[in-house]
């Protein structure tokens, strides 16, 4: 569970940029956005990279969703953010509208240590450089030491809660092995009778 710091827009974007960075660590886990949990992250500013595994597609969507929910129709969006984090908006935005409108915005006028990194992620995601690379890494390693202290936290406080969710993995895996074993054997097969003189 990804809770934001705050309410603002600032805190809600940065929260969507954790919540991306982990599910892209641990494309395995269930990763959501609110306010309690049994597992709980709280969003930093080296998570912001994270925005940047937003595909093209669907940056749209939400830029068309967080601009339908500010009642805007300019063809620019200049967003201020203040030092509470707040934006010039006169709309309250949820986390992905938030993150959307941030997207389109023509600029990012930063106030916050939050609002600077994704700003500077913003200015990243219209270019491809080594700026976007290293962003993408500290997200990444944001989002792996998170992973690492809820590890370390199930295993301190109880060890073989721990054992069993690596014995499902292990489980799960080689399911999954046998499962691929059996579709390549078959593929073989398929392959050799339709064509027997390789």
């Amino acid at each position: 569970m990804v809770i934001p710091t705050d309410d603002d827009p600032t805190a809600q974007v940065l929260a969507v940029a954790a919540l991306l960075a982990l599910e892209w660590a641990a494309p395995y886990a269930r990763v959501t956005i609110g306010q309690s949990g049994e597992f709980v992250c709280r969003p930093a500013p080296d998570a912001a990279g994270g925005l940047l595994r937003l595909g093209s597609d669907r940056k749209e969507r939400l830029g068309d969703a967080g601009r339908s929910a500010t009642y805007s129709d300019e063809a620019e969006i200049h967003i201020v953010e203040n030092l509470d984090g707040d934006w010039n908006l006169p709309a309250k935005l949820d986390s992905w509208w938030a993150a959307g409108l941030m997207f389109t915005a023509s600029s990012f006028t930063a106030s916050t240590p939050s609002g600077v990194a994704l700003s500077e992620t913003l200015n990243a995601s219209k270019r491809e450089d080594q700026r976007t690379i290293e962003l993408l890494e500290l997200a990444q390693k944001w989002a792996l030491k998170q992973i690492d202290d809820i590890i370390k936290s199930v295993g301190s406080q109880s060890p073989r809660r721990l054992a069993n969710m690596l014995q499902s993995v292990t489980t799960e895996l080689e399911a999954l092995t046998d499962t691929h074993a059996l579709l390549r054997s078959r593929y073989q097969a398929d392959m050799e009778i339709m064509d027997p003189n390789p």
